[in-house]
């Protein structure tokens, strides 16, 4: 991952008109923010393909625009909130040696543009939305569009699969409707859309706290299914687990806030059978002893319900040792002594400083 940031870096501080921004380390500080783990399609491939589609611009003034527009104009990025591009322009004009440049305020022009409500009004503006939405242009291969839909599903993890398609569907007609010139792209989606079945897992237990470990099951069980629904259960030999379901929930989202938390208050089962798709689950281990437990468990679940897919994860090993309640017995040692292994939203998905909300 550093590797792959450093080389974003290497290319903006290479591509980008860095000479208009007050600082020479902002290339690697816009690398970290395209660089951001919930990003899915808004990242590096995104911000690449529009650098290589500007950079033969004839005209330097243009390009300079198109370019640093480029850069800034998902600078930041959270699907959950509706000013990102009032935030990115203002990160721009934060962050540029004199905000009155002709260069600077046309590029803040831009990014106010890409909420894109309606047709661009001018030929710049037309170049920078034909590259940003060339996704749902005609010109796209079948592969190429549905890996743009896989990435924009993973961009909105916290929702339910039935509320996304539906919204996604939704946005999809309104876009027909508001560009008729990509309507083609855009029904093409839709069409993809009604056949895509996802890879979706749930991965069960009390996180009580969510902590590293947690984290890095969490991950490795992201590079093979489309989504992982966290499903907080109650362990009902913790006296008042089930009474705070709820309340952990809501503390839960509040640090996976882009992921879907569900409770499981009875049993996984039946959490799975109620599932509007084929669910997995996916179950962690630390060590051997853990995989004997876990292959009885794997037992009863396909006993009450024959057919139920587990696959079990190994954490990592620098981890192995880490579980909720020895972090719940150091703080109730030490007030707080334990929170050093409990990853905060910003360590979950490497926000930058002002990306979170």
């Amino acid at each position: 991952m550093a590797s792959s940031v450093e080389s974003l870096a290497t290319t903006i501080a290479s591509t980008a008109p860095l000479h208009l921004l007050r600082e020479p380390q902002l290339a690697a500080q816009l690398a970290n923010r395209w660089s951001e783990r919930h990003r899915a399609w808004h990242g590096p491939g995104h911000l690449l393909s529009m650098f290589q589609r500007f950079e033969t611009e004839p005209d330097a003034r243009e390009r300079e625009t198109l370019i640093l527009a480029a850069l800034y104009h998902d600078a930041i990025y959270d699907p959950r909130r509706s000013d990102n591009e009032e935030a990115s322009a203002a990160l721009l004009l934060s962050q540029a040696i004199d905000p009155s440049h002709p260069v600077v305020s046309r590029t803040a022009e831009l990014i106010i543009a890409t909420r894109w409500t309606e047709l661009p009004k001018d030929a710049l503006t037309w170049k920078f939305w034909e590259a940003d939405c060339h996704p749902l242009g005609e010109d796209i291969s079948v592969s190429d569009r549905l890996e743009y839909e896989r990435a924009i599903f993973r961009e909105y993890q916290w929702a339910p699969w039935p509320m996304y398609r539906a919204k996604r569907a939704e946005f999809l007609r309104e876009w027909a409707r508001r560009f008729p010139q990509q309507r083609r792209g855009a029904d093409a989606c839709l069409e993809l859309l009604s056949g895509f079945s996802p890879r979706i897992a749930v991965y069960p237990g009390s996180f009580n706290p969510f902590h590293r470990g947690h984290l890095s099951i969490l991950r490795q069980a992201e590079s093979v299914f489309d989504k992982v629904v966290i499903g907080l259960a109650v362990n009902r030999q913790k006296p008042g687990a089930a009474e705070s379901l709820s309340s952990r929930k809501a503390a839960l989202e509040s640090r996976l806030r882009f992921h879907e938390v569900a409770e499981i208050p009875g049993l996984l089962t039946d959490f799975v059978e109620s599932f509007a798709l084929p669910l997995t689950v996916v179950r962690g281990v630390r060590d051997g002893t853990d995989l004997e437990a876990e292959l009885r468990y794997a037992r009863f679940l396909n006993e009450i319900r024959p057919g139920t897919n587990v696959v079990w994860i190994a954490c990592e090993a620098e981890l192995q040792h880490l579980s909720s309640s020895a972090i719940r017995e150091l703080n109730s040692i030490a007030d707080s002594a334990g929170e050093r292994y409990v990853p905060d939203t910003a360590e979950v998905y490497g926000l930058q400083v002002g990306s979170e909300c």
